[in-house]
This record gives C-alpha cells, structure tokens and sequence, in this order.
C-alpha cells in the first residue's frame, strides 16, 4: 500500500509540473509579456496585448509598440494611430485565429476613419478569403475615409491589403510578399487617394488616371488603369497578385505579349471599358484569364488560357469578339465561352470563338 502511495504522489508530482510548464509556455507565446506597448495621449498602462492597448486608447492617442512578435488578431474601432519600433522587427502574426478556429483570418481589421498602421510586419493570413489589413466601415455603406497606411511589409497573406469604398486614404511605401491575392484595393487609386511608392515582391504597382497615348513597358507587378485612353501594355509578366491588368473607364487599351500566372480575381479584369484589343497574351493558374464586366466591343485574340479555373468570363457584355485562342488543349470544334446578360446580370449567355488555336500561340 505505501508503494502505491508513493507512486501517486509521484505521478501527481509529475503531471503538476507538465501542466505548469505547459501553461507558461502558452502564457509565453500568446500574451507578448516581455513587450511595451505605450500608448501616448493618456497614461502609459500594463498592457499586455496590443488589443488591450487599443480597447484602452481613445480617439487620437498614439499606440507605440516596441520591436518582438505578437501573436493578435486585431479589431480597430477607434481613431488611433498604431506605431511599430521597426517594421523588421515589429511583427504581428494573425495566423493563429484561422489555425485555431478554422474561420476567415484578418491580422488587422479597421472599422472607422482616420486611423495611422505604420512600421510592421504584418502576416500570416493563409486562408482562401482571408487578409493582412483589412478596412470596411460599416458593412460598405460608408466610405473609409483618411486613413493612412505607410511602412509596412505585409507576408503570407492571401489579401495582403484590402480598402473597400476607399476616399482621401494614403497608401504608401508598404511591401507585399508571398500574398496569393497581393494587394487588392476596390475604388482605388480613385477618389482622391493617395497610392504610391507599394510593391508585389519587389516590383512596383503603376496606377494611372486620366492617362493618354502611352506605352506602358517595364517591371511592373500590377498595372490599373481608370478613364484612360490610346494605351498599349506589351511585355509584362507578372504573379501571385490579385489582378495583373485592372481596367475600368477606359477606352482603345492594347495589351499584348503579356504573360499573367496565378491570380485569384483575373489575369485582367475590364470593367466598363470599350474598344479594346488582348492579343497574344498567356494566362496560367488564374480563376480568370479575362474577365469583361459591363465592357463591349472588345476583342480577344490568340490568347492562351491555360488552367482556368472559373467558368464565367464575362456579365453584361455585348459584342466582343473571341479569335484564334488556344483553350487548355487543341480544339478542332469551335469554343463556347459562358457569361451573363441582362439587367442583373443573371441571364446565362454565351460568345463563341468560331476558330480556336491547335497550338499555343
């Protein structure tokens, strides 16, 4: 009997001290501890997250967090400015919400205006809708309006930045790597927004507006046009953004010798866009390799479309032309080519290229 005794104890003695250390090494990990964060504008608190920072901000203080991993997803709804010591050295890494409770990861979710992110790394947000930064005011019905996202590097996410109904925000000098869905900024470089200086794996983003006769040629990751007019885009390779080509407003574009690979919105998306020409063009592991929203009189020919994943390449489209594309494999029939008409764009119709190619082009 005092054998078994002793072997409880000793058992118990050993389980105590497992849990012990397991419950500081999660302690460790999760609460960033070891760190300051200082908010200026009130007095400076413990906090031991930068989320607890934030809850305890008010509108205008300065969050100032100070160079280590934190491991947050975070939720801004207040006017603050969040200010990293480095952004090599200043991470915050979302992956552990989407790992934990298999959801839609967002490292950084903003819901109202004027609001500074500054001097980080920002990553890992792997899932398939999931983003690094990510403002939305009031479910879309109100523009996000003066924010200001500078300085940052932004890893492994498959949005690295999204902006939706975006007005008078200041986007610059932030870095994108490894993101599936790069940068995707809805309205913008629009309505008096400031874009410049951002780069997809090193290479810069080219937005223009209100642009003419031009021919775009160089480096470049993402090229977005909007009410541009007489433009050719020739030579340009590019992957793993969200969008290679972004046009909209935009009349007698020409983009060819293109070659666009792994995208999740469209090699090229062309919306309300007119008298264009896609010639000899490749695009590879898209969910779309074009995709026409609203835009006529537009032509597509001797593409090659390799590994498509959508099956949809057009909604509320008229008279575009499809010619001599080569579609995944040879075709000695003609090629259907699926999208929806009408008011609501949900009437299934279809173009047909009468002459696909037998080879690639």
């Amino acid at each position: 009997m005092n054998k078994l005794k002793i072997i409880i104890c000793v058992l118990s003695l050993f389980l105590i001290h497992t849990l012990s250390i397991s419950a500081i090494s999660i302690h460790i990990t999760t609460n960033n501890t070891d760190f300051d964060i200082i908010i200026y504008g009130k007095e400076t608190g413990d906090y031991r997250s930068i989320q607890d920072a934030i809850d305890a901000a008010s509108d205008g203080d300065t969050i100032f967090v100070k160079n280590g991993t934190y491991y947050e997803n975070l939720v801004i709804k207040k006017s603050i400015k969040l200010i990293g010591e480095d952004k090599y050295n200043t991470i915050i890494d979302g992956g552990i919400k989407t790992k934990l409770f298999k959801k839609d990861g967002i490292v950084i979710k903003a819901e109202t205006d004027n609001i500074q992110i500054s001097n980080f790394t920002i990553r890992n947000a792997t899932g398939i809708n999931d983003r690094g930064i990510y403002f939305l005011k009031n479910n879309i019905k109100e523009p996000s309006e003066n924010n200001i996202i500078t300085d940052n590097i932004i890893i492994n996410c498959s949005y690295g930045l999204m902006v939706v109904n975006a007005k008078n925000n200041i986007i610059l000098k932030n870095s994108f790597y490894g993101c599936s869905g790069g940068v995707y900024y809805p309205n913008l470089p629009y309505y008096n927004n400031i874009f410049s200086d951002n780069t997809v794996n090193d290479r810069p983003i080219l937005s223009l507006i209100n642009k003419e006769n031009m021919i775009i040629e160089g480096n470049y990751s993402v090229v977005s046009l909007r009410g541009c007019r007489n433009i050719t885009i020739k030579n340009l390779s590019t992957a793993h953004i969200t969008v290679g080509i972004a046009l909209s407003y935009s009349e007698n574009i020409t983009v060819t010798n293109c070659t666009i690979k792994h995208t999740n919105r469209g090699g090229i998306s062309v919306h309300n866009s007119s008298n264009c020409r896609f010639i000899k063009n490749t695009f590879e592991n898209d969910n779309w390799g074009i995709f026409l929203r609203k835009s006529n009189n537009n032509q597509m020919l001797n593409n090659n479309f390799l590994k498509i994943t959508k099956y949809d390449w057009f909604a509320g489209s008229y008279n575009n032309i499809w010619d001599g594309n080569y579609w995944e494999k040879p075709l000695n029939h003609l090629k259907l080519i699926y999208g929806k008409i009408g008011f609501f764009e949900k009437l299934p119709w279809f173009n047909i290229d009468w002459n696909p190619a037998l080879v690639l082009n």
